[in-house]
């Protein structure tokens, strides 16, 4: 148990006080600048007030955080054995909702235009005039501010539709080897034709260097999911009840927020599809040993089909083996029958948020390279370095993410792919009776250089090669799926199970009542 500290209070009320102090000081000589056009005096007036606002933040904010650390620091004490005690809504009996807040919303897209909107105004006329392509980067900083309010919109209007949402825990804790079970409640006046998605996952996050190296890497431990039929929602007059239930392996890891630099983390996801705004949702539940003893939920379609994965190492991990993955409601890679054998077609630009990122991004920083080269400004070459190596591995990427498709034939006894940029490209195989086995893995680099894991299907042959088939898979059971598919074709032994590479490094899991492993978790 951590002490709260007044002198963290008393610190970061002096740091923000010049803030205050500057911004409200900057913001009112600006609007009395005599000999300035009005735009630019109200421009410089609006990008002012941020200074104050960030210090004002930081006064404001000490205050509060130390009266939550206070209150957290008295539940701590109140229970010292029991951690899932220790937040409101856990002791309460219910999991609130992440993505139920819509403050820090507003709070960032105010804060982000007020900063970027006097850059696009300033420099429009200029951006007009000369056309130079490096003003491109202004306009995406003002786009990026656009964004923000766009999502706070939309993040308001979900708020009025579908309410304060929570997950109602059917027991306190949920124990490893029992059930995961309660109900979502939220006001849903729409049908959900497709029902309600959930997915239950277990990861790690892990902060590892540091200063200004420093870095979160997410890492998946275990992942579940299930579809929830709108015919089993149970409508009341206040809200409609989602009923949710998953069974947890008996070895699982336990939560664990002992370090800020390493912790374990059960989350729930809900979704569905409904006219208008979608329903998502995110609630962290807790698992804990030596708690109650999970309790049953009356659901009658209990979760089935998923194979549950727990633990991580670069070999494979022990799970339940599976002869029939069930298909996916939606996946984006094409099967079909061919007279070569069966063919999974992986098409181009498959991943619409990451291609398109990714390809703002090169046509950014490409203007901003062009511009350097094109001005007439005096340039060190070093900048020349940085943004021309940066622009190059973001060209890369665009290839790689937006023009290259691939394509998986598995029969007359061998197993062969081919990634084709534009229709070009080069064709591996390998015979079947040559595979040793084919598998879905994921790394610390795919789970956090996105928003989300993607993974991979890579080969192991008998003589020792690994060889990636396809990568950027978005969905765990998609992969698991595709792989079922093969190994069945090919005959080779069902195996569905998913590696995690690469996290031998981090060390096991920290667990509650553990011995610290913070040499382990930073990089040298």
């Amino acid at each position: 148990m951590t002490t709260p500290s007044k002198l963290g209070v008393a610190f970061l009320s002096l740091f923000g006080l010049p803030f205050l102090g500057v911004g409200l000081f900057a913001a009112y000589s600006f609007l009395n600048t005599p000999n300035q056009p009005l735009s630019t005096r109200i421009g410089a007036a609006v990008f002012a007030p941020v200074f104050a606002i960030i210090g004002g933040g930081l006064i404001f904010g000490s205050f509060y955080g130390y009266s939550l650390q206070k209150k957290q620091f008295e539940m701590q004490q109140a229970q010292p054995a029991s951690p899932w005690l220790w937040r409101e809504d856990w002791a309460a009996g219910r999991a609130e909702s992440k993505k139920a807040k819509v403050l820090g919303w507003w709070i960032g897209a105010v804060l982000l235009n007020m900063l970027s909107l006097p850059f696009v105004v300033g420099t429009f006329d200029q951006a007009i005039e000369t056309r130079n392509p490096s003003y491109i980067v202004p306009f995406i900083f003002g786009l990026m501010g656009l964004l923000v309010f766009v999502g706070a919109i939309r993040a308001t209007i979900r708020r009025e539709r579908f309410g304060k949402t929570y997950f109602e825990l059917a027991s306190l804790p949920f124990a490893p080897g029992g059930r995961m079970a309660g109900s979502i409640h939220l006001q849903m006046n729409s049908d959900a034709a497709h029902g309600v998605d959930l997915k239950l996952t277990c990861f790690r996050r892990v902060v590892t260097s540091a200063g200004k190296n420093r870095a979160s890497q997410q890492v998946p431990l275990w992942e579940a999911s299930k579809n929830v039929p709108a015919a089993a929602f149970q409508r009341g007059p206040m809200d409609t009840a989602i009923p949710v239930e998953f069974h947890l392996p008996a070895e699982a890891f336990q939560t664990s927020h002992d370090s800020l630099d390493d912790q374990v983390f059960w989350q729930l996801n809900a979704s569905a599809d409904v006219p208008g705004v979608d329903y998502s949702d995110e609630f962290e539940v807790p698992v804990f040993r030596g708690g109650a003893t999970a309790t049953s939920f009356g659901t009658a379609n209990a979760f089935a089909g998923a194979t549950e994965t727990n633990g991580f190492s670069a070999s494979r991990i022990p799970e339940e083996l599976s002869e029939e993955v069930a298909e996916p409601a939606r996946h984006k890679v094409m099967v079909e029958d061919s007279p070569g054998g069966l063919e999974f077609r992986f098409r181009p630009a498959r991943n619409i948020g990451r291609t398109l990122l990714v390809v703002v991004l090169a046509v950014a920083v490409s203007a901003l390279f062009y511009g350097m080269l094109t001005s007439k400004a005096r340039t060190p070459f070093f900048a020349y370095g940085v943004v021309g190596f940066l622009d190059f591995f973001l060209i890369l990427a665009v290839i790689h993410t937006a023009l290259t498709a691939t394509r998986i034939t598995v029969g007359n006894g061998q197993i062969s792919w081919k990634k084709s940029i534009l229709g070009i490209g080069g064709t591996h195989q390998l015979q079947i009776s040559e595979v040793d086995s084919i598998a879905a893995v994921t790394s610390i680099q795919q789970a956090s250089s996105s928003g989300s894991t993607l993974y991979s299907l890579r080969l192991r042959s008998k003589a020792g090669r690994v060889l990636t088939m396809v990568d950027e898979i978005e969905s765990r059971e998609e992969a698991r799926w595709i792989v079922a598919k093969i190994e069945k074709r090919a005959g080779l032994r069902a195996s569905t199970q998913v590696e995690v590479l690469d996290s031998p490094f981090y060390g096991p899991p920290p667990q509650p009542g553990s011995a610290p492993t913070r040499r382990s978790l930073v990089s040298r």
